[in-house]
């Protein structure tokens, strides 16, 4: 079943046109509102308005979430088309993508017809049925949500799923450990707790029993200034 044919089904009209549809003009589909004008009896033609309600912002997100799921609704999406179980995927979210009935639409036309909707209004429902076929994301538009809208959406949300489906690295992994002796080169060079230089060796055997002065004279410390003169006096 096209497009037109469940439009006008959900809301009563199959086979009721008035009259043809070159007297409607100026048919325009914006979010939750239809507008044209039809050529009538009086020259100048009459105004038709025809409102929905559009999903808020939270009803988009819980269906725009259910299309970049689905595979092969992104694709048919991303080619230009809608899925034909759109509709179906939209109730499984506890949405109606189409009017349900009739009086789910705020309809209104200028001529002095009382009733509603009158023979403007159905016209302009026939011709907007007909554009739907045409243009399957004007149902979309109709409801809040224009194709260059909701394709940057199911692209974020087709990124996002793809980066959180990727393999990260475990946290804390424990690292190998070389034998000793394929590391010398460069033991003294590691990080963490490890000394960045080898440890000062006392200049003399008799500094050894002292501990080291804190005293540093131009960056070098006391005991390994002494140290020269310890072995001098230790010569004689």
């Amino acid at each position: 079943m096209t497009w037109s044919e469940r439009f006008l089904e959900s809301l009563g009209l199959r086979g009721h046109l008035v009259a043809g549809p070159d007297q409607v003009s100026g048919l325009t589909v914006a979010a939750g509102s239809i507008t044209a004008q039809v050529q009538g009896s009086r020259r100048k033609p009459y105004d038709v308005w025809i409102d929905l309600p559009v999903f808020s912002p939270a009803e988009w997100a819980r269906a725009e979430r259910a299309m970049a799921s689905d595979p092969s609704c992104y694709e048919l999406i991303l080619d230009g088309d809608l899925p034909p179980g759109l509709e179906d995927l939209f109730a499984d979210c506890g949405l109606s993508l189409l009017p349900a009935k009739v009086q789910d639409l705020t309809m209104d036309c200028s001529c002095p017809d009382w009733a509603v909707p009158c023979k403007h209004v159905t016209e302009v429902l026939w011709v907007l049925a007909k554009a739907f076929d045409a243009d399957p994301f004007d149902v979309l538009t109709w409801r809040g949500r224009t194709r260059s809208r909701l394709l940057e959406h199911l692209h974020d949300l087709r990124k996002s799923a793809a980066i959180a489906a990727e393999p990260r690295p475990a946290v804390n992994a424990p690292v190998a450990e070389l034998p000793l002796a394929e590391c010398l080169d460069d033991f003294w060079l590691g990080g963490g707790d490890q000394p960045s230089e080898p440890p000062r060796q006392p200049a003399d055997p008799a500094l050894d029993r002292l501990d080291p002065p804190d005293l540093v004279i131009r960056g070098r410390n006391l005991a390994d200034l002494l140290g020269p003169a310890y072995k001098a006096f230790s010569s004689w």
